[in-house]
């Protein structure tokens, strides 16, 4: 597979969600094998694990908060080289999901470039919990068996699949199967917009959360459902999906595996991220 990176450089700009202020990044082209580097104040931060902060309601890299619809875009996409220079502290929320990052960078134009990337390959399972939440990754051997029947497209390009469920207040059971193609990705995950519950914003606030947090930006849910119309009826599974595939940028390769995945969150994300480093 090869290397790729953007033709033109673009900048966006909006709210961030926690601090309720403008913010803006702009994103440009870099050489191959540079990978994908933050710049804020002076300081490089390259995407890997080791420059993980938080993990609190968002991923963290340094000084830098909301991350993970940024790199869900940059990693359903197959980029692997840029440069997102920051201009404050957090990443724009704009509509919730990666649909806008998707945008932008198609609008850019996505180009190959001559060196290739070696994909990060499983040589055996493994498996990290936390409570009743778990991730499971497999090699991926599409020999093994069939797909699920809410699949609804199969595509081993880069030989990733995730199936995730899981099982909130009021939404209840939610299950869905992501196959791992550049165009699964755009018309199924890319829109599914971050989630949150109308009875948890006053703790939020008083915490320095989701201040500027609304149903512009953000699927609210309530004691009767979801507060505004759902892109999708499971659109809060696709989400976590969508933050799933974001914080698997932080392996700086594709991935190529099974993952099967209950209730997971940034945390664990990050735990199996560093278990797959410790076993390459």
């Amino acid at each position: 597979m090869q290397q790729k990176t953007i033709k033109n450089s673009f900048s966006l700009s909006g709210k961030g969600i926690h601090s309720g202020q403008s913010t803006s990044i702009k994103i440009c082209p870099a050489p191959e094998d540079s990978g994908i580097c933050f710049l804020y104040q002076g300081h490089k931060i390259p995407l890997n694990i080791n420059n993980v902060s938080g993990d609190k309601l968002a991923t963290s890299l340094g000084e830098i908060t909301l991350t993970e619809h940024l790199c869900a875009a940059i990693n359903g996409l197959g980029l692997n080289n840029l440069i997102i220079e920051c201009f404050s502290a957090e990443i724009p929320i704009i509509d919730g999901s990666s649909l806008p990052f998707v945008v932008a960078f198609e609008k850019a134009g996505i180009i190959e470039q001559p060196h290739v990337v070696r994909p990060f390959k499983l040589a055996q399972k493994i498996t990290v919990k936390d409570g009743d939440a778990w991730l499971v990754a497999e090699p991926f051997n599409p020999a093994s068996g069939g797909t699920p029947e809410h699949c609804i497209e199969y595509s081993n390009r880069d030989n990733l699949t995730i199936d995730f469920s899981v099982d909130f207040p009021v939404i209840g059971q939610q299950s869905f199967f992501f196959a791992g193609s550049v165009e699964s990705f755009k018309k199924e995950i890319a829109p599914a917009r971050t989630f949150g519950y109308e009875k948890d914003l006053e703790e939020l606030h008083k915490n320095g959360f989701a201040k500027g947090a609304s149903l512009e930006n953000a699927l609210g849910i309530n004691e009767k459902g979801y507060m505004n119309k759902p892109r999708f009826d499971n659109e809060p599974v696709r989400h976590k999906i969508l933050d799933l595939l974001g914080d698997l940028a932080l392996l700086g390769r594709p991935l190529n595996a099974k993952i099967k995945a209950h209730k997971s969150s940034h945390r664990l994300n990050h735990q199996l991220v560093r278990r797959l480093l410790s076993n390459d």
